[in-house]
């Protein structure tokens, strides 16, 4: 296939300082050549003032100058596809039936909050529009393509069928391991550009002091600007004009520079564009068979710690005692470097990153387009000052407890209910739900929940609406029947982008891994839709599931009226305290005080356990407005669906026992389990000569795999089937909050439950009767292998727990909300 790559630099030349940008170029390229694709790389070059040939009639070799040179060069050439490298070049391009690839690997609007914050929205319109020229768009991780999936809805690429997103990380250009002799002293390094995002000053303050107090302990650092970039301000503050002096290397000078050394540094404060980058830097250090020392809020981290190829810090405190165990055990350094050798030879380098790219270069087409108006993309601009965001946030919370009604709220209300709002029954009114994206595929708790919730609150003579973060779709529950209606037109653009809503909920300290339970705190769609549909529809109630949907169920109330059901999953802001321990005590605080006013601000509130409402008590929530309903269960699949043949299907052994587990694997504590399972379970059952597989299912698998016995097989059409054909459920879970549904299920399907006490937390049954309780990683082990081997007695259990899930179908869970909801 014949390719054409546009660029922003000249191919990579190691006698000189190289760009990332350069250095990733090459490394795709290669890995395209290797594949048997033709490349022709263009570097766009614009022509000096005192050019005197015309640009366009000049001669296309390995860079263009203008846009009108590049289509002559294009439509002489016929390529099969074309592959940008820079966002803005595609502005470059003409228009053509050509495949569109681009390559937006860096999170830019969050650069850009650094750069110019003050242009963060206008940048934002800008990047939309070029957006709606590509066909499909490479991301460096899936916290980047998180971020660029709102851009290109708004940039009207149709993501029906699929979402024209791949992931080719940046990666090292070989395999192969480097051989690195340690040598004393051992040497640290920092290396590349000094972005306005990475703050690393703590950091070198840190390792100056420690060279000082270990005598085997060096700290180079290659760092500084481009040769050529100018330095932003002066000592004035008004910009020097001058060129800033850079200990940046050639790229064959800083290979060489890099083998010296012994452990590389990816180091820094937080801040949001850290927590979605995946740096350059990073994979000059493996290039050069360096473990690294890493932030853990980069997504790097991971791998890292997988492989051991490196250390995982939060603090320059954490410093002194890694270089202390590394000093005294030189053969640590050894084993993290064969972790090195490894992540390379398995994920981080281009021939295998490159896989995504390559299965959309066997068969590239253009993608579907949505036509938009043109005030789509012409947005208006937004205030998206960070001082601002956040007084206007903490007056919203201040003020979420006492809501006085304006004569203007008063006249509204009177307005809407006359002209617009149906007649709202007084014994059956409908339901409005206002909840999270994620519920479909219905494959975790929280989906499962609402969902069942819906069905079978519509099946109790009333219809349930329920709205999401979609600006396109709503849904309706009517005698236990799911439908899609879409949302007016117009409708969908009377707020700002989502993109910018999120980078300002980001701004404000909310973290990024549970943003998407909190966006109506700066999204005001929410409100939008609420309004709508309480308008249009006999809604006397609304339910929201988590405390920051309250908020626009509130505002639809404050015209409506009507009550406020907040549905409690978990109490969150622990939850959350337990889950991300680098937050810090104000972000904690901000979140229990937004939680706490959503409490005081809804009518009824839903706990799933008794130990979440004792908790919200405790922080001062009226005890007689709390009524704990605990999770329900689909006992009619169970009941009625046979189990399968899953040895057959997933390709399983035949002769080993199936344990079972199952969630979303995104959710980090179900993650965690499964590691547990891999590093503390597994290989004490093989020590008591049993050898079992693990069938994990749920979503979002890990990338790499935790154990050649654990099988994840992804989210499956009918749970119910897959988990009654095996022989025991085993929950180690470590983390988490609310009430454990997984356990239901296990009980419903009939098989046996062990459980560390955290995973099954919040349900009321007893120790030794229902399921098996243990928190010691050797007492689980020696009860899986009992209970495999004496069936009788995993059959008692099983026995009480069917008995203990039977009146907790989804109907009779349902008919429990009925007195809150009038």
């Amino acid at each position: 296939m014949k390719l054409l790559y546009l660029t922003l630099e000249p191919s990579l030349d190691t006698g000189k300082v190289a760009t990332g940008n350069q250095v990733r170029a090459q490394g795709i390229r290669e890995a395209l050549e290797a594949a048997g694709h033709q490349v022709h790389q263009l570097a766009f070059m614009p022509a000096s003032p005192d050019t005197t040939e015309s640009p366009a009639n000049s001669q296309i070799t390995d860079s263009y100058q203008s846009a009108e040179q590049l289509h002559r060069f294009i439509a002489e050439e016929a390529f099969d596809s074309i592959i940008v490298a820079y966002w803005y070049l595609l502005d470059h391009l003409p228009e053509s039936d050509i495949p569109v690839v681009l390559d937006f690997i860096a999170p830019r609007l969050l650069e850009i909050m650094f750069q110019e914050p003050e242009s963060v929205a206008e940048q934002a319109k800008v990047i939309i529009r070029h957006l709606s020229k590509i066909d499909h768009v490479l991301a460096g991780n899936q916290r980047q393509a998180d971020l660029l999936l709102p851009l290109l809805l708004q940039a009207g690429i149709d993501c029906r069928e699929q979402i024209p997103i791949s992931i080719v990380p940046i990666a090292t250009r070989s395999k192969l391991a480097r051989v690195n002799n340690s040598l004393r002293p051992l040497t640290l390094v920092y290396a590349g550009v000094d972005w306005p995002w990475r703050n690393f000053e703590n950091y070198r303050n840190t390792l100056e002091s420690l060279t000082a107090k270990h005598q085997d302990l060096r700290f180079n650092e290659y760092s500084g600007v481009y040769p050529g970039l100018l330095v932003q301000a002066g000592d004035d503050g008004k910009g020097s004009g001058e060129e800033q002096v850079t200990t940046l290397l050639g790229y064959a000078a800083m290979q060489a520079s890099l083998q010296q050394c012994d452990i590389g540094l990816e180091l820094g404060e937080r801040n949001p564009e850290r927590e979605f980058s995946h740096s350059y830097r990073a994979m000059e250090y493996l290039e050069s068979g360096l473990p690294i020392i890493i932030n853990s809020w980069i997504p790097l981290a991971s791998l890292i710690k997988h492989y051991d190829a490196g250390w995982v810090i939060d603090e320059p405190s954490e410093l002194d005692a890694l270089i202390s165990n590394v000093l005294a055990d030189p053969d640590l350094l050894t084993r993290k470097k064969a972790g090195v050798d490894k992540l390379k030879a398995e994920q981080l380098n281009y021939h295998d990153a490159c896989k995504p790219l390559l299965a959309f270069l066997s068969g590239p087409k253009k993608i579907n387009r949505f036509a938009l108006a043109e005030e789509t993309v012409a947005a208006p601009v937004v205030d998206v000052s960070a001082s601002k965001a956040k007084a206007e946030m903490e007056k919203e919370v201040e003020d979420f407890q006492r809501l006085p009604t304006s004569n203007i709220k008063i006249i509204l209300g009177k307005i809407f209910k006359r002209y617009f709002c149906p007649p709202r029954p007084e014994s059956t009114p409908d339901v409005l739900m206002v909840t999270r994206s994620d519920l479909f595929p219905v494959d975790h708790g929280a989906a499962v929940k609402i969902i069942r919730t819906a069905e079978s609150l519509s099946r109790t003579g009333r219809d349930v609406w329920l709205t999401t973060d979609s600006r396109t779709e709503y849904f309706q529950f009517s005698n236990g029947k799911m439908t899609t209606h879409l949302f007016p037109f117009l409708l969908r653009f009377l707020c700002q982008p989502r993109s910018v809503a999120f980078m300002k909920l980001l701004k404000l300290g909310f973290p990024y891994s549970n943003s998407f339970l909190y966006m109506p705190v700066t999204d005001m769609s929410y409100i939008v839709r609420a309004i709508y549909l309480t308008s249009r529809k006999p809604i006397g109630a609304y339910q929201a599931e988590f405390p920051a949907y309250v908020r626009p169920c509130r505002f639809a109330r404050s015209l409506f009226a009507g009550k406020i059901l907040l549905v409690q999953h978990n109490v969150e802001y622990d939850r959350i305290r337990n889950q991300e321990p680098d937050l810090t005590p104000k972000n904690i605080q901000t979140l229990k005080n937004l939680e706490v006013a959503m409490c005081h601000e809804a009518d009824k509130i839903i706990a799933v356990s008794d130990n979440d409402r004792d908790k919200m008590i405790a922080d001062g929530i009226d005890a007689e407005k709390i009524h704990t309903i605990p999770h329900g269960v689909d006992l009619r699949a169970f009941h009625t669906t046979p189990a399968i043949n899953i040895r057959e299907r997933y390709r399983l052994p035949w002769h080993t026992p199936l344990l079972v587990y199952h969630g979303t694997y995104s959710y980090s504590p179900n993650l965690e389990a499964m590691e547990v399972m891999a590093r503390e379970i597994l290989p004490r059952l093989e020590e008591r000569d049993m050898h079992v597989t693990v069938l994990a299912i749920g979503s979002k698998p890990p990338d790499f795999p935790l154990h050649p016995n654990i099988v994840f097989v992804g989210s499956v059409d009918n749970l119910a089937e897959v988990i009654a054909a095996t022989d025991l459920a085993v929950v180690p879970l470590q983390e988490g909050g609310g009430t454990r549904m997984k356990i239901l299920d296990y009980f419903a399907a009939g098989i046996p439950v062990i459980s560390t006490a955290k995973g099954i937390e919040g349900i009321p049954i007893e120790n030794g009767n229902e399921a098996l309780i243990i928190d010691d990683f050797d007492a689980i082990s020696d009860a899986i292998v009992h209970l495999l081997r004496n069936p009788e007695e995993a059959k008692k259990l099983s026995d009480q727990a069917s008995l203990f899930v039977d009146p907790l179908g989804w109907d009779a869970i349902g008919r429990r909300y009925l007195p809150l909801l009038h």
